[in-house]
């Protein structure tokens, strides 16, 4: 059964319920822009007032994607459920916004003015998959939750240098080689490792794996996937999906309870 909203947040709207603001990371490659904005527009289809940045860069954003855009100004809250893009400069050579530093995105959560703040917190220059570097991501210290991306394509294909963003650090994390399949095996790595795809995520944030534009793995067996949810890996669900369709997440593997 395709799982609600609702459902995929379940632990987060607890805090909502409760006053409480959420702050959601993104971090990885292949759609953090678009699921950027799918989850803005389903917060406030929820009626919460979200705001959205990034602690790097990413292109500005266009009209439709937000109510109140601020560049250089500080974010103010709107009393009514509204999405509000807010940024420290705009740079018109390359239409791009630098973000808000992380402290300040946690200063922001603190203040209450926003009940959902999201936050592209990694950079992957529009490949599939990644590996962090020395200084990536740059994820605010009060996340509640970080979802790590990987474009569904690089899933059990062909490792290729040329689609993979430090590759040099992949392959030095994962031990793959080039031409060598991306399985669960090698996922299982990269989600292991202290440097690999949850690198930086505070103690306390739920971690979630978004498989995106996974057409083909949508018949793959739950079975060989469950092994990554296991507790020492921290890992609290596997979503596969499509962002930019409706519905954006089309199945939910989530770590078994005892």
């Amino acid at each position: 059964m395709t799982p609600s909203f609702r459902e995929l947040f379940s632990e987060e709207y607890h805090r909502l319920e409760q006053g409480q603001p959420l702050l959601i990371a993104l971090i990885g490659a292949g759609g953090k822009t678009s699921t950027l904005h799918w989850l803005a527009q389903a917060f406030y289809h929820q009626g919460k007032r979200v705001l959205f940045t990034t602690t790097t860069k990413m292109y500005l954003p266009t009209a439709a994607n937000y109510h109140h855009l601020l560049i250089g100004q500080p974010p103010t809250t709107s009393s009514t459920p509204a999405i509000t893009a807010c940024f420290s400069h705009y740079q018109p050579q390359d239409n791009k916004v630098i973000g808000l530093p992380p402290e300040q995105i946690d200063e922001i959560k603190q203040r209450g003015a926003f009940d959902v703040i999201l936050v592209e917190a990694d950079g992957s220059r529009g490949f599939p998959l990644k590996a962090p570097a020395r200084h990536e991501p740059c994820i605010p210290s009060h996340s509640d939750c970080v979802i790590a991306l990987t474009g569904g394509q690089a899933i059990d294909r062909p490792a290729d240098p040329q689609q993979i963003h430090r590759w040099a650090i992949f392959s030095a994390l994962t031990g793959v080689a080039a031409g060598e399949i991306l399985d669960h095996r090698v996922f299982d790595t990269l989600i292991a490792h202290s440097d690999g795809m949850f690198k930086g995520t505070p103690p306390q944030a739920r971690r979630v794996w978004l498989i995106n534009q996974a057409s083909h793995c949508d018949n793959q067996p739950a079975a060989r996937w469950q092994p990554l949810l296991r507790p020492e890996l921290a890992l609290s669900a596997i979503w596969f999906g499509t962002v930019q369709e409706t519905p954006a997440i089309h199945h939910v593997i989530r770590r078994l309870t005892r």
